[in-house]
């Protein structure tokens, strides 16, 4: 069977098609059935994600686009489906009347630890067979992701 954009000379084992290739089987391994799991819950991916981020403290739309780099446009659907959901408020932040503040309620803290339960039981096998090459494969990964934004500014 042949691959698109694989010729008889492309060696897939070769840096970086072999990290990309890994990377996408990873990928594609988890988000399918995370999302699965998720949608028992009301979430997907993205928006649990972005509950986890609310969950640390209050932020604002902006910022929590910024860290999870996303388009305002696609953070702005994200918002919407949690906020229909019940899982966070967004209200005029005190401090900036033209900015917004996102907090989770309680509603959503339940939800969402529900959704980290079934997200860990998910993971925890994959990462648990990783043993002592997880911890520096997690830092290799957050390095990784720092240096692919080469503006400071951009960095998540």
């Amino acid at each position: 069977m042949d691959t698109p954009g694989v010729t008889p000379d492309t060696d897939l084992h070769a840096q970086p098609l072999r990290f990309l290739t890994a990377y996408w089987g990873v990928w594609q391994a988890l988000s399918g059935r995370a999302n699965a799991d998720l949608a028992a819950h009301g979430l997907d991916l993205r928006s649990f994600i972005a509950l986890s981020y609310v969950q640390g403290s209050p932020t604002s739309p902006g910022e929590l686009a910024r860290v999870l780099d996303v388009p305002r446009y696609e953070m702005t659907r994200i918002l919407d489906r949690l906020t229909a959901l019940e899982a966070i408020t967004r209200e005029h932040d005190p401090a900036n009347a033209r900015s917004r503040r996102l907090d989770v309620t309680p509603a959503g803290r339940v939800r969402w630890e529900a959704a980290l339960q079934a997200m860990t039981a998910l993971i925890d096998p994959a990462l648990t067979s990783l043993g002592s090459r997880l911890e520096p494969l997690t830092a290799s990964l957050e390095n990784l992701a720092a240096f692919s934004y080469p503006d400071p500014q951009e960095t998540p």
